[in-house]
């Protein structure tokens, strides 16, 4: 098995924004020296939810201090972005990376971010699908090509640099539901599940996945799925629980309140966590203890090695870790990825 961080940079303290973007890189470099083999840096805007907006230039800044691990986004929110100014920017990442840029991209869902950037969110699957036409194009086409669609129109093209990767950087597609697991399989892109999805939940979208590539008569390896979790480990699970709780629930908190409409949050300090917990949406319950149970790594190493082994069992063999929620404790951050690559890492890729 391989295994990656699923990255971000949030900002519960407004005057430390320097801190945790440098937590965050420092992070990155001590995950490489530990053996982990990629990174995936999420794009959020205009909250401090996330406060990475410009995804290729922290990327582009990684590929010049590290030296082997694999650099990707996850997701880079296609309507949000000119596709071939896209495509150039990721080709630089791919050659200043020597090749180790891979591309999650996705349809967006957040809906405060949509409505500040003028995008009617019913407009997301269009500009998605016109976007990866573009993108395609512009990575791989030998002469100049032209554009017209419904949102962009371009000239007499020709992207440079080039990628290193060939025929373009490798594409992960975010995807839940059927329907957008089908598309993935009718375009032959990989797919990437994202860390809400239940162990249960997970099996099935790979199984689907495996079925319809069989069906369309494309190939299946185990490197086209890419899984996240939040993922925090400490000696023992009561502990890493407790630790966790307080940053993980923050970081909840903060997400749904970009990702609803006004008078569909639920609008609390983070201090408040213990009621937020009975409330975390109008039409569900977030319960922290089954969230541990059934979608979150949090735990000891060995309780941490019998879910990843459930993981395994269904498919999994790339998992990414979202390990800096909430800004938690920046060393908090480094034990967990050192008892991890020490204790856990070990059983699953000897």
């Amino acid at each position: 098995m391989k295994f990656g961080l699923f990255h971000s940079v949030q900002l519960p303290d407004p005057s430390e924004q320097e801190r945790y973007y440098r937590e965050a890189l420092d992070q990155v470099l001590h995950a490489e020296r530990m053996g982990y083999s990629s990174v995936w840096f999420t794009e959020h805007h205009f909250t401090r939810h996330g406060i990475v907006s410009a995804t290729t230039s922290v990327l582009a800044y990684l590929a010049g201090v590290t030296d082997t691990i694999r650099l990707g986004t996850a997701v880079t929110v296609l309507p949000f972005h000119n596709p071939v100014q896209l495509a150039e920017q990721t080709a630089t990442v791919d050659v200043l990376s020597n090749g180790r840029l891979d591309l999650g991209v996705g349809r967006g869902y957040q809906w405060g971010e949509f409505h500040r950037m003028g995008i009617p969110m019913d407009e997301a699957s269009r500009r998605f699908e016109e976007s990866m036409e573009v993108l395609t194009c512009a990575w791989t086409s030998i002469e100049p090509f032209d554009h017209r669609g419904e949102f962009w129109s371009f000239n007499d093209l020709t992207v440079l640099p080039r990628p290193v990767q060939q025929p373009h950087p490798p594409v992960y597609v975010a995807a839940s539901g059927a329907d957008s697991v089908a598309r993935v399989v009718r375009n032959d892109w990989n797919l990437l599940i994202g860390q809400g999805e239940t162990y249960g939940q997970v099996a099935g979208q790979i199984e689907f996945y495996q079925d319809a590539l069989a069906e369309a008569e494309a190939d299946y390896t185990p490197r086209r799925v890419v899984v996240a979790r939040a993922m925090y480990a400490a000696p023992t699970t009561e502990q890493a629980r407790r630790e966790a709780e307080v940053p993980f629930m923050w970081f909840k908190q903060t997400g749904q309140e970009v990702s609803a409409p006004p008078g569909q949050r639920v609008d609390l300090l983070p201090d408040e966590y213990a009621a937020y917990r009975s409330r975390y949406s109008p039409d569900a319950r977030f319960d922290y203890s089954a969230m541990c149970e059934n979608v979150m790594l949090f735990g000891s190493p060995d309780d941490i090695a019998e879910r990843i082994g459930r993981l395994r069992d269904s498919g999994v063999e790339n998992l990414i870790f979202f390990v800096n929620f909430g800004g938690i404790e920046h060393q908090r951050v480094l034990d967990s990825l050192e008892l991890f690559a020490a204790e856990v890492m070990p059983q699953f890729t000897d």
